[in-house]
């Protein structure tokens, strides 16, 4: 009797344990799946969003900068040309002189107060009297003509000095020269110089 109990109560129990071991992982460690529709941590997702939205916002900005200086200096460039056209065309010969070499076309100063009576690079002090510049690469004593492309006006100057010091002009000019262009109140102008050079007469004919 006794060993009748005893097996019918491990058969019970045997046959309870059969579900449990089905269920349990063959590793014998449970791993939990992620979820497929798990969302991202929200933190992470602001972080990615802003990184994202940064670089969109750079780039963008960094075109459209880049666009507008492009413009504006070939805008600034087509004016140039259109108002030198307007201009009378510049004097092959004036009065002895012959224009030689291209002309440059840049921003021009005037100099004088504190500065007249003082040595200029050729030896010779600044006053209001002559029309003289200071140009960083003409030869001393050279020859330009000077045209305030504001209002047309032209100027012979002769190159006397070094300068200017300012990267942004192209030449100094001397109170009479900048009085003659018309630009002692601006201060500053916009300028072509064309170096020229002198030309020899031809000698008149008997009888002429």
């Amino acid at each position: 009797m006794r060993l009748r109990k005893t097996i019918g109560l491990s058969l019970v129990l045997l046959v309870a344990s059969v579900p449990a071991m089905a269920k349990a992982p063959l590793g014998g460690h449970h791993h939990p799946e992620p979820h497929l529709k798990a969302k991202p941590h929200k933190a992470e997702a602001e972080a990615k969003g802003s990184a994202k939205r940064h670089r969109v916002g750079h780039g963008v900005g960094h075109g459209v900068g880049h666009k507008v200086a492009v413009r504006t200096a070939r805008r600034r460039r087509v004016s140039e040309r259109r108002h030198v056209a307007a201009l009378p065309p510049p004097d092959r010969f004036i009065g002895g002189l012959r224009a030689v070499g291209r002309p440059q076309i840049g921003s021009a100063a005037w100099y004088g107060g504190r500065h007249i009576g003082r040595r200029t690079a050729s030896g010779e002090p600044l006053d209001d009297v002559h029309v003289t510049a200071a140009h960083r690469s003409l030869p001393l004593y050279s020859l330009v003509r000077v045209t305030n492309l504001n209002n047309g006006r032209s100027v012979i100057a002769t190159i006397n000095d070094r300068g200017p010091v300012s990267r942004r002009l192209l030449i100094d000019l001397s109170p009479r020269a900048a009085e003659d262009l018309d630009m002692i109140r601006a201060g500053i102008a916009r300028v072509s110089i064309e170096p020229v050079v002198r030309t020899a007469r031809r000698p008149r004919e008997p009888g002429r």
